[in-house]
């Protein structure tokens, strides 16, 4: 087959929209397949380290942004390039000629509108709907949100495969005498030691209630000398959490790195005291399988896919009680054995999601699909 992966996400920042499709491409080239790949890509930029990576790799390169994209130009591209099958992430082209297969993680804007703006809940309620009733088959990251596409879009299960995101073991793993390690903390001015928090600055992320459990440890424990490192990017909705941080006079003790690029990453998670992710949904939760790679004890919500993904390798809090976040914080710090058997059970963990399985995987509902079609 020729199957087309449309990877505009690739150099956009886009977080784990952008993880998952850099370590899918990265795992099918390596895989053993008959299959050939074209990879649709924003930019030269994006695209110029991918050419001739990989010998069954054909790179293309949008001329156009991405309303025109979607519409017009990935369709009118897949026919040209006479594909079999074309995947994608959240929405297909609505009109094509090729047979689609489209990634969605997760329907979050249909649980918590609140948290997306009017326009993007609207947008999404059509395009991601219709991409789900109407592409080949729909691959999704966790049985939560598998649960999610049948229970809300009326998504025949048989329809739905669960393929896990992976983590790269050989960047993500415990720590080593890195010669790097001073020089990447001291260039986002960390100094001492500190709980990690990765995502983007928005609601979902439930990074206000982080602050004020970080706030209540403090207060009752006043000698803890960890400082809270917020990673990612303001998002939309951001503007509380750095209200937050200013009302309780923390700017001393909040560190917001910004944006974070993925050769710094495995630092932050490796010389974290723990890692703290009290989001309110996730379709998976990528960087809590970072963090479990990297052997940090991990504390994160009792909802959504988090359960899932961690299984008996985290401490499990309900993400709306601030007691029980700075509770499970205080824990992780001053248990040394809690913590050395968190980190233990968390590398075991991670070690189960890998891109080769999620390749393997996907691998597998492509030839599902087209399977169909020549029926």
């Amino acid at each position: 087959m020729r199957i087309g992966i449309d990877a505009h996400a690739i150099g956009s920042r886009l977080g784990g929209n952008e993880t998952y499709i850099t370590g899918l491409l990265s795992a099918l080239g390596r895989a053993e397949s008959p299959h050939e790949f074209v990879a649709y890509f924003a930019s030269e930029e994006a695209a110029e380290p991918w050419r001739e990576r990989y010998a069954n790799f054909v790179v293309r390169v949008f001329k156009t942004p991405s309303l025109p994209r979607l519409l017009a130009e990935l369709p009118i591209r897949a026919a040209a390039d006479r594909l079999d099958l074309l995947h994608v992430q959240y929405v297909a082209p609505p009109v094509r000629s090729v047979p689609a297969v489209a990634t969605i993680h997760d329907i979050c804007y249909e649980f918590m509108p609140q948290f997306f703006s009017r326009s993007e809940v609207i947008q999404f309620r059509i395009a991601i709907r219709w991409t789900a009733r109407h592409a080949r088959r729909i691959l999704t990251v966790s049985e939560a949100s598998k649960r999610d596409l049948v229970n809300i879009y009326n998504v025949p299960p048989s329809r739905i495969d669960v393929t896990y995101n992976g983590v790269d073991l050989s960047r993500f793993r415990p720590p080593s005498g890195d010669a790097q390690v001073g020089t990447v903390l001291a260039g986002y001015k960390i100094n001492g030691p500190y709980v990690l928090a990765v995502g983007n600055l928005q609601p979902r992320k439930n990074l206000v209630r982080l602050i004020e459990a970080f706030v209540h440890l403090k207060r009752i424990r006043p000698d803890l000398p960890h400082h809270l490192v917020l990673v990612g990017k303001a998002a939309y909705r951001h503007s509380e959490i750095f209200a937050r941080v200013r009302d309780y006079g923390l700017e001393k003790q909040v560190i917001f790195t910004g944006y974070v690029p993925d050769r710094d990453l495995p630092v932050l998670y490796q010389r974290a005291s723990a890692f703290a992710y009290p989001s309110l949904y996730e379709g998976f939760g990528l960087p809590v399988v970072e963090a479990m790679a990297c052997g940090v004890p991990v504390l994160t919500s009792d909802r959504g896919s988090l359960p899932e993904v961690v299984g008996n390798a985290a401490i499990l809090i309900d993400p709306e009680d601030t007691r029980a976040i700075a509770d499970g914080l205080l824990r992780t710090l001053t248990n040394p054995d809690l913590s050395a058997r968190l980190s233990a059970r968390s590398v075991q963990r991670a070690r189960t999601f890998t891109w080769e399985n999620a390749a393997s995987a996907t691998l597998q509902a492509f030839e599902t699909a087209a399977a169909r079609e020549r029926v």
